[in-house]
């Protein structure tokens, strides 16, 4: 509700409130008509959530904020609903390795509805997996399902996640695609672009943007004339941090099957690092989706390994992930006024939904 964004600033949030600025003049025949074009796999939208949110909520208000406080309930409902999954454990207490783990579990935070698309999806998808894994709810598939209407790319994480469910049995094999795949990610954009024309031609048009190679050159450029090569830096020792996790899961992957809470995660974690890394090279594939296996390292730690071993490196990951906390917080600073630490919530629901 509070999220507070100008049209020209230079982050995400700005062009949702932009399309809902837009959204004000179009009209339902034209929502509709792009809505069946979804529908048909056509060459134009690829995802339809926040075209729905945005036109249903400037049918009501011309007040952007009720937009982004309908993101944030759908966003907060899935990743609550998943952090209970995580809290309802009865190794999680109020020690400092819980609260670390808290934060590796809910790394995708309510800033995100700045991204609203990718990260609400990533949040329905991870409790589609907690379900799916965890308690061995099939019918949660259909949830699964839905992502794609979030996030175009999602497509790719359904396949993913049905590879990993009919493929993980084989996991002395996954373990060795698991050390491959953190070396030869480079070869990922070639083979994506290949198997591409054969998929639905919206589909072919996303692989293509991601995969192209002057957009991989151009993000995988340095500018070491600012913080640049400190951000890259960091995110390459946060992702070997997450990788070398996964290893010692695997130097103890004998306890870990042994647990029926954790066995299906350990056994889904490696298909899907196996990914990641794969596609790390793609920043708009491996270098997201590495997120949604942040909730599944974190919750096997926390089942298998807490006050158990290995404490000192998990109490190293605060400094692991300082850059990332720093930029985390420079964005909450940034869409949200300064009256937000100090106010009341009737004072901020005046502020924000009334005047």
């Amino acid at each position: 509700m509070a999220f507070t964004v100008s049209i020209d600033a230079p982050i995400d949030g700005a062009d949702y409130r932009q399309m809902f600025e837009e959204y004000r003049s179009i009209s339902s025949s034209q929502f509709y008509d792009g809505f069946k074009d979804f529908l048909a796999f056509d060459e134009g939208k690829k995802d339809y959530y926040s075209d729905t949110v945005s036109f249903y909520v400037s049918r009501i208000t011309g007040n952007y904020h009720i937009m982004f406080m309908v993101f944030a309930i759908v966003f907060a409902f899935f990743a609550l609903k998943s952090f209970h999954f995580f809290t309802k454990e009865d190794k999680f207490d109020k020690s400092l390795a819980s609260y670390i783990l808290v934060y590796l579990f809910m790394i995708n935070q309510i800033f995100n509805i700045n991204g609203v698309r990718m990260w609400t999806a990533a949040w329905i998808g991870v409790y589609a997996l907690l379900q799916i894994f965890g308690k061995g709810n099939k019918r949660y598939f259909l949830l699964l399902f839905t992502t794609p209407f979030f996030h175009g790319s999602f497509w790719i994480f359904i396949v993913v996640v049905v590879l990993a469910y009919l493929l993980m049995r084989f996991d002395k094999v996954w373990v060795v695609a698991f050390f491959i795949s953190f070396f030869v990610g480079s070869i990922a954009v070639e083979l994506i672009q290949n198997a591409s024309n054969s998929l639905p031609v919206f589909m072919q048009h996303m692989i293509a943007s991601y995969t192209d190679a002057e957009v991989i050159a151009k993000r995988n450029q340095i500018d070491y004339q600012t913080f640049d090569w400190v951000s890259r830096l960091m995110n390459f020792i946060v992702r070997f941090y997450m990788n070398f996790m996964v290893f010692l899961y695997i130097k103890n992957s004998a306890s870990i099957k042994a647990e029926t809470k954790t066995k299906n995660f350990y056994l889904f974690l490696l298909v899907y690092m196996t990914f990641v890394n794969f596609t790390m090279s793609v920043p708009s594939l491996g270098g997201r989706y590495i997120v949604l296996a942040y909730p599944i390292i974190a919750y096997i730690w926390l089942v298998c390994f807490k006050d158990v071993k290995y404490q000192k490196f998990l109490y190293a990951m605060p400094f692991v992930f300082w850059f990332s906390i720093r930029g985390q917080i420079l964005y909450y600073l940034s869409v949200l006024d300064f009256t937000f630490f100090v106010s009341n919530p009737f004072l901020l629901i005046y502020h924000y939904l009334i005047v």
